[in-house]
This record gives structure tokens, C-alpha cells and sequence, in this order.
């Protein structure tokens, strides 16, 4: 997927080797590598003074998806109190949605980040098993659907 690579402080730039960016003479290229690569900038201030910088960018083959966990623990100990689906590879969340056992959806939303912390009506919901399903678009423009199981644990 596109890395936005980003500089400041100089009024030139240039970034080595050119390959895999937008443009190799701003500060602010995007990458789109498809190889593991060391980029090394050179910027250039207004009084000529030189600095430069270096940033190692991995690539992983991974296939896109969207992984989701298996349980979670909201009990605000700031340790897996939020359950959301960790997207690879995907440029969008379509939608990402919860249910309880009565088929109610207690969560849903569309935003990237955002997830659900096990309240629903403002009542914090009691250890149970909860449905979720979420699709996505991923970087090369694949549609992905996938549902399971989640168990809320107190």
C-alpha cells in the first residue's frame, strides 16, 4: 500500500534512490515500494547548511484482510478494551457492525479506528457471545465480507 513519506526544516529536497516515489525532489513523496527499501534524504536550508536523514522501509506480503479478535476485556484497564477489526492492506471500512444473541445491533460504524468498548443503551453489556460481520475495500480494489463470533468477557 502507499507509505507517505514526510520532511521539514529545509527549503530543498532530495530523496535516494529516487525509485518507488511520486516525486524524489519534495518533501513529502508517497512511496509505493514494492520491495523492502532504505531511503536516504537530503535537505538543503535557506543558508545552504546540509542535513541529512534515513528511513528503512520493510515490505510484507501479506494477503489484504481484515483480522478481528476472538474476545475482549472492557474493563477499563486500558488492555484490550476495544473491539475492532485491525485492517492489512485495506484502504477502507465499509462498515464493521456488532449484534447481541437477540440479533439487536449494539455497534456500528464505518470509521477506520473506531471500535466498540461493550456498552449498549448505556448499560455496560454482561459476559456473553456477540456477532460481527465487516467488509472493506482493500489498496488493489478487492471487496471483503467476513463475519464471526466474539465473546465479551468482565
Amino acid at each position: 500500500q502507499p507509505l507517505q513519506l514526510n520532511a521539514s526544516g529545509a527549503v530543498h529536497y532530495t530523496w535516494s534512490p529516487g525509485t518507488w516515489l511520486s516525486n524524489p525532489n519534495i518533501a513529502n513523496p508517497i512511496s509505493n515500494p514494492q520491495d523492502t527499501i532504505r531511503y536516504i534524504l537530503t535537505g538543503v536550508d535557506d543558508n545552504g547548511c546540509i542535513g541529512t536523514d534515513s528511513i528503512n522501509v520493510f515490505v510484507f506480503r501479506v494477503e489484504d484482510d481484515m483480522y478481528v479478535p476472538t474476545a475482549f476485556t472492557p474493563n477499563g484497564d486500558g488492555l484490550n478494551d476495544i473491539f475492532k477489526p485491525i485492517l492489512i492492506g485495506m484502504k477502507s471500512l465499509a462498515y464493521f457492525k456488532v449484534y447481541n444473541r437477540f440479533g439487536e445491533m449494539v455497534f456500528y460504524t464505518t470509521r477506520v479506528n473506531d471500535g466498540w468498548n461493550g456498552i449498549f443503551k448505556g448499560k455496560p453489556q454482561d459476559t456473553a457471545t456477540f456477532v460481527w460481520e465487516a467488509a472493506g475495500v482493500s489498496f488493489t480494489g478487492k471487496f471483503r465480507k467476513k463475519k464471526g463470533y466474539v465473546v465479551l468477557i468482565r
